[in-house]
């Protein structure tokens, strides 16, 4: 009797901690749409539009930047799958993914560091400012994405039902999914088109 009660706590908890997720990445989705539209009308006005990336060495970070999110999400994947089965081998992996989500942020320093150097600031002109308003904000949710980690990391030590940690992540990693297409599609409305 008291497992199916337990058992029926989680599936609730999995939905509405589901819906939840999924509400917050409609919200950051909606964002994210108004930033494309405007930079799409600011892009059409403007004419010819100079690409933030011109050069080589920011166009190598950004595709640097881009190849080490890709290969988070694949590191995030085999965490969630030995969650369910070897503890030790889901923290080796999401350590991997929490590290390589701190190398996209240090390498997003450098990236801006070279553009400020150059010249390109988000005072420069008005595609500084649409550069630095979209690579600014999918930077601060990767540091939300960071956390999210982190924690996942740190409760991976607790004792929780597999139930539990399956749904932890989860959550964590439709967020985590989430923000590296964005960045793909950052990548491709930025620096290729």
């Amino acid at each position: 009797m008291t497992t199916q009660i337990l058992s029926k706590k989680i599936k609730v908890d999995e939905f509405t901690s589901t819906l939840g997720t999924i509400v917050a990445l409609g919200c950051i989705t909606m964002l994210f749409v108004t930033f494309f539209v405007s930079y799409s009308i600011l892009r059409i006005q403007f004419g010819m539009w100079s690409r933030p990336g011109t050069g080589l060495i920011p166009i190598t970070i950004a595709i640097g930047n881009t190849i080490v999110l890709l290969a988070s999400s694949y590191t995030y994947h085999k965490s969630a799958i030995y969650s369910k089965t070897h503890i030790d081998l889901a923290k080796k992996w999401l350590g991997v993914t929490l590290g390589l989500g701190i190398v996209f942020l240090l390498a997003q320093l450098i990236l801006w560091d070279v553009l400020v150097n150059a010249g390109f600031t988000p005072k420069s002109n008005i595609i500084g400012s649409v550069f630095y308003l979209l690579t600014g904000m999918h930077g601060l949710h990767i540091v939300v994405g960071v956390g999210a980690l982190a924690l996942v990391y740190l409760k991976l030590n607790k004792s929780y039902s597999d139930g539990e940690r399956s749904n932890l992540f989860k959550q964590v990693g439709m967020l985590w999914h989430f923000l590296d297409v964005l960045w793909v599609c950052l990548f491709v409305a930025i620096f290729i088109i």
